[in-house]
């Protein structure tokens, strides 16, 4: 089998969020389905990687069975050139992690992830045109794809609600996180001082991991620490993230309390610093009004930090059992429970027990297993489709039936 992938969003350096998810996916395919011949041999699978530009496909050492595909174009990379070359020589399966997939007809079984739907619930937060571009590749998608892959129930949820997407073709495949190597009693402690120093870290202190915008709930957990301040604590929150949307207001409220010395702006941070923040925090706050999935909620559980995160669908679905959920909008409540989480060691302890259990559920290896499970499953009806000339909703029977 032939799988094409958008490998155009592939970026090892900075692999966060969508590029966090591609990249990871592929290094784990390549592992579990590595071949010594260009065209999988018996028991392998052909992957072509589409990208723009060959040099910004960071993937080394890749196995003879993974052919990367260069076809640079200036503009509209994506509906355009990678279109055209779908249309020119299609694989059996092409896979999108990145939501958004060519419009142009073409004759491969397409399987496409959405992350969220987050623009829905923040249209303030996108331009006009990005909000109606995701709209409608969103909207393209539910009615094309053969198979949709949501990284949680949650967003599953949205796409019925928003779209009246089909249940049945949607698969749910959660995310996985990449485990740091190092133990918090391993921490190196000049490391450490040449970190904290960088960053004017100097008291105990809070963290949160994640861009810096205003759908993330960036305000109200800055008012929230203030008042936990104003109840004499003396610690300090840490922002470890890039800059976005609605930034300049978070800035503004930041001088309106005088915080300028206990809130650290770490803008973007490497995996080093990321993993010595992880293992230095009393406690990870997460108070995002939405979210896909929340890698750094799992992240803290394995490092073995208490979370507190926002009582939302999503993390209610994945992380209730070893997270203290709130409610984001009241800043009142938040500071009270972090508060008391804090003057309780030994709920804390229990968190973090119950936060590295629920930590080993998830790996990206598994999450690239159950994809590569789900292009054999879309094969399958392919080849019954060819050679039996039956489609659709038959075809699956079909298969169902011979797989028992």
């Amino acid at each position: 089998m032939i799988i094409g992938i958008d490998a155009s969003r592939i970026n090892i350096k900075r692999a966060t969020g969508v590029e966090g998810y591609s990249t990871n996916l592929l290094l784990w395919l390549k592992k579990i389905d590595f071949s010594e011949y260009k065209d999988g041999g018996k028991y392998h699978n052909q992957y072509n990687l589409y990208t723009p530009q060959k040099d910004t496909l960071e993937l080394m050492d890749l196995p003879k069975n993974f052919n990367i595909v260069e076809i640079p174009f200036p503009r509209l990379w994506t509906q355009l050139r990678l279109g055209f070359e779908l249309k020119k020589r299609p694989p059996h399966i092409f896979f999108v992690p990145s939501h958004v997939a060519p419009i142009i007809p073409f004759k491969s079984k397409k399987i496409i992830t959405i992350h969220d739907v987050a623009y829905k619930y923040f249209p303030e937060s996108y331009s006009v045109f990005s909000r109606n571009y995701l709209d409608f590749t969103t909207k393209w998608a539910v009615k094309n794809a053969d198979k949709i892959i949501t990284i949680s129930h949650t967003t599953k949820d949205d796409l019925v609600k928003f779209y009246q997407a089909d249940e049945k073709k949607i698969k749910v495949i959660y995310l996985g996180f990449n485990p740091d190597k190092i133990k918090k009693e391993e921490i190196n402690k000049e490391k450490w001082r040449i970190i904290s120093d960088k960053f004017k870290i100097e008291k105990p202190f809070l963290l949160y991991i994640g861009r810096i915008e205003h759908k993330k709930n960036i305000a109200n957990l800055i008012k929230s620490f203030y008042e936990i301040l104003s109840k004499g604590f003396d610690i300090q929150l840490v922002l470890a993230g890039s800059r976005g949307f609605g930034y300049d207001k978070i800035d503004s409220l930041i001088t309106k309390y005088n915080l300028q010395d206990r809130v650290v702006l770490t803008n973007y941070v490497s995996e080093e610093e990321k993993n010595h923040l992880l293992h230095s925090a009393k406690l990870f706050v997460f108070l995002s009004r939405y979210e896909g999935f929340g890698i750094p909620v799992l992240e803290s559980f394995y490092a073995g930090l208490p979370v507190v995160a926002s009582k939302i669908p999503v993390f209610e679905e994945l992380y209730g059992e070893a997270s203290l959920l709130v409610n984001p909008y009241k800043t009142e409540e938040i500071s009270v429970e972090i508060i008391k989480l804090l003057k309780n060691e030994n709920r804390q302890q229990k968190m973090i027990e119950k936060g590295k259990e629920i930590a080993k559920r998830f790996s990206w290896e598994r999450c690239a297993k159950e994809t590569l499970e789900l292009f054999c499953e879309l094969d399958k009806e392919k080849i019954i489709e060819k050679h039996l000339g039956i489609s659709g909703e038959y075809a699956k029977q079909y298969k169902e039936m011979m797989d028992k």
